[in-house]
This record gives C-alpha cells, structure tokens and sequence, in this order.
C-alpha cells in the first residue's frame, strides 16, 4: 500500500545564545585553573624559601654564641661578616649574642609575613604592599621574646634605623623648663576706684549757682561746684559765733563750749577756709560753696539748679583717669592658668597701633551667676587720657608656669583613656614602652610629674606607629602563653589582622 511519501527530515535548532554561554564557561574553568596554579606555586615558593632559609650555609657554619649580621628587611639573610643584603642592598646590622634568635639553637620559623608599614596587616605568604615593597617575615622567637613591659598589652619592639627614618620618626629628650602661653581674653576699661570722689552735702538745703552743668566736663582741685543755701547751716554758725564770744577771755566750760561748736561745723563738712572767715568777719551765711576734692572729669551728676537735696544725696562723682583699671572676663576653666602677677597686654579697636604692658594685681573671688566669669584687673597709667571708661579692647596675658618641672612633647604622650604613656628610646632600634603620670599642658608641651627621669629619651612623633606593632608583638607572646602552642604555629592562610 503506497502511503503518502515521507517529508523532509526535522532539525534541530540551536537556542540562541548558546554559543556565548559555553565560551563564559570555558572562560571561567580557565580562569580557576589558572587561580589554583598561582596558589599552588606560591605554596611551593614559600616551602622552598623556608628550607632555603634554614639550609642557609652560614647559619650552619655559625658557630653557637657567635655574633652574626643579618638584614633588617630581610632578617632570613644572615651572614657572618658585615656587607650588604643581596636581596635589597641595606646594611647588614650586627645581632650580639643573647639577642633573639642569635644563638642559633635550631632553625627559625617564619609565622607569618607583615606589611613593613602597617604592622597589623599580615600574610601567610610572601606578596608586595601596595607601594611595591616586600612583606617582612615575622619568626617564631620574635613573639617569645617581646619583653612586657610596665604597660599592660605592650611590648618592647625592635626597629631598625632605616624604617625609624621611613616612617618618620622623631625623638625627643625629657628635659626640666616651664610652660608658656598667652591666653586671649576679653576686658573693658573702668575707673580706679580708688580714684573715685563723692561730691556730698551733710546737711540738707537748696541748691544754688550751679558752675559744673554737664557730664564729663573737667574740672580742678579746689574749683567752686555750686553753692546750697541750708538754715540749718546758718544756725550752726551762728551757735559758734555765740559759744566763741562767750569764751573769748576764759577757760573751763565755755572754752569747752567754744570748741564743740566748732567741731559740729566741721562734721557738717564746712571747710576750714569758712570756718576762718566766720571767725574773722564774725558774721554767719546760709550760703556754703562746695569745691572739687580733686582734678578729674565728672562722671555723674545728679542735681538740678533749684532742686532741694537731702544731707545723703550724692551730688557729684569725679574721677581722677590719669590712672585707670582694665577688667578682665575670665572663664573658670581659665582660672588655673591665670594668676596674679602675671604679664598682660591690653589693645583696643579704638586705638589701633596702640598697646598697655601691665600686670594681673587682683582677681575677684566670686562668679558672676549670669555670664559665670569672674573678674580679674590690670592696673594702667593714663597720663594722656587715651583710655576712657567703658572702652572695651583684647587683653593677651602671658602665663609661665612649672619652672624646673619635667617636660616632653605633648604629641609623646599616648593616652588610652584608662593609662598614659611614652614609648623610651633604648639605642640600637628598641621602643620600651613607659607609664607616665602627667599634669598640666600648654598645646605644644606637657609635665611629666611620674614615670620619667631627666635625660631620657622618648619617641615624639610616629607614636601610633609604633604603639601598632608593639600591641601586635605582645598579643603574638600572650598567644603562646595562654594557648600553650608555639608561638610559631602557622597562621591559617588568608588571615588579617
């Protein structure tokens, strides 16, 4: 039976896309197999270093106690004679017997390998930082023998000279001085209170022919001010001119009574110069002229022409300004470092060019409850009258303080919260950390009152640096002690710190 005949054959087609996805695969399983052979060379690399290292001739022909130079960058390179590190050319340093890892007892163990400028950052192989340079390898016996010292998770670290140089660092003696600054505070110029004068009457009355009219004016010792026309001032004139008739010739009583009136004139505060010419001219006035007690400018007047006016009433006050104060705003944490005695320059924007030397003579004992500043003073000369009251200006006092006490670079001192202290200088590369007790600093300086003797030398700058990898060596030593393992034991691969 003839069917119908058969058709073409079906084909399959091929998704798209299919071909990009097996190249990507391909690509990947390459790019694997290349990562694992990099890691299988590198291992192979770094065993080989280790058995090269302790294979190394010298070494071996070292005889034990003996004294060898070894590479600071390098410290698997040792020779027996001074030179120069083949590997990165610096100077071989010389390592005494007794040093760690000088006496050649057995074969060192490299643990790890650390970046030279980040001591934290560390590795299971060698590799390069990001500047190119060469991981250091850090060696079992290097952890056991981190010395403690006196601060608790610290380490005596040993640098060489050359890395000290790289990273900055700078030493500093400990040395006896004081401490200096200026402190800039804020002060007004007032009147020397002791300069101050009350112009007062002591009996009441009107008052007549005012000659000073206006505040501020100057005026001299002696000058008339006004004049008070007062009954009761008349009758007390008159009382002594009767007492002073009645005792001309005699004695006992009326003599008695002759100066009791006089004495009541003179507490009244009429002056001797009226006393004499009531006594001259022997006849009594209602009117008595007031004068200036001294020669000054007037800051207050308080009257009128016409005005009735108590015996307290204060008329005028005049104040001598050949001298004036400065008062000083200061702060209560400024109270330490402001003392009396201490030198004080004020300028003023309304003075520029100008400037008054003077001295702190008086600090007041109390705070203001408002702005919480107390008030110290300087004392100045004002012979032209420069200074006027109420002009406000910057006042710099230079304070000097802790003569002959111990001093160090503020930026020496490393402070946890909990300890404080220094890093010692110990010669040949060895930071020995110190705690200190310090006190009282300028910015630049600090005391030193324990912890530190003169002469000693402390590291005052790249501090951190080496407070990093002295952290880091006495950590590797507590491992081995509160583990109980080696302190060589290898670290796991891709570790960090």
């Amino acid at each position: 039976m003839n069917g119908p005949s058969p058709g073409p054959h079906p084909t399959h087609e091929v998704p798209p896309g299919a071909g990009l996805m097996n190249t990507v695969r391909w690509v990947l399983f390459g790019g694997l197999t290349l990562l694992a052979i990099v890691s299988i060379a590198s291992w192979v690399a770094w065993r080989i270093d280790q058995r090269r290292e302790s294979a190394s001739p010298t070494a071996a022909a070292r005889k034990p106690g003996a004294a060898f130079y070894r590479c600071p960058m390098h410290p698997g390179y040792t020779s027996d004679k001074p030179g120069e590190c083949p590997i990165c050319g610096m100077t071989l340093e010389r390592v005494d017997p007794g040093v760690a890892g000088a006496a050649g007892t057995g074969p060192r163990r490299i643990v790890y390998y650390r970046n030279p400028m980040n001591p934290s950052a560390t590795s299971p192989v060698p590799m390069k930082d990001q500047m190119g340079m060469d991981y250091v390898p850090v060696y079992s016996d290097e952890g056991s023998s981190a010395r403690q010292g006196d601060v608790p998770g610290l380490a005596t670290v040993e640098i060489p000279a050359e890395r000290t140089q790289l990273i900055g660092v700078r030493l500093a003696r400990v040395e006896r001085g004081s401490l200096g600054g200026a402190t800039s505070l804020i002060g007004f110029v007032a009147p020397d209170e002791t300069r101050l004068k009350r112009v007062q009457l002591r009996v009441a009355g009107w008052v007549q022919d005012v000659q000073v009219n206006q505040t501020g004016e100057l005026v001299t010792q002696g000058q008339p001010m006004l004049s008070l026309y007062s009954p009761e001032l008349y009758q007390s004139e008159r009382e002594y001119l009767i007492a002073m008739g009645d005792g001309v010739g005699t004695t006992g009583h009326d003599a008695g009574a002759h100066e009791a009136a006089r004495e009541r004139l003179r507490l009244l505060g009429v002056p001797d110069d009226e006393v004499a010419r009531l006594e001259r001219e022997g006849k009594a006035s209602s009117r008595l002229t007031l004068r200036s007690p001294v020669t000054g400018t007037v800051l207050e007047r308080n009257l009128i022409e016409g005005q009735y006016v108590e015996a307290e009433t204060p008329l005028f006050t005049v104040a001598d300004l050949s001298s004036v104060w400065v008062l000083v705003d200061l702060y209560e944490m400024d109270l330490g470092r402001v003392k009396v005695g201490d030198r004080a320059r004020f300028t003023s924007d309304g003075l520029p060019g100008r400037s008054f030397d003077a001295r702190i003579d008086f600090i007041y004992p109390t705070v203001s409850n408002e702005t919480r500043t107390m008030k110290a003073r300087l004392s100045l000369a004002n012979p032209g009258g420069l200074l006027r009251p109420g002009m406000y200006g910057q006042v710099e006092v230079v304070t000097s303080r802790g003569g002959g006490v111990l001093v160090v670079p503020a930026e020496a001192v490393v402070n946890t919260g909990d300890v404080t202290y220094v890093f010692l200088a110990r010669g040949g590369g060895r930071f020995e950390p110190r705690r200190v007790w310090t006190g009282r600093g300028d910015g630049d300086r600090i005391t030193v009152l324990q912890g530190l003797a003169e002469g000693d030398t402390v590291v005052a700058s790249a501090s951190f640096l080496i407070d990093s990898e002295s952290r880091l060596k006495a950590a590797i030593a507590g491992i081995g002690v509160d583990s109980g393992q080696a302190v060589g034991a290898p670290m796991p691969p891709g570790h960090r710190h």
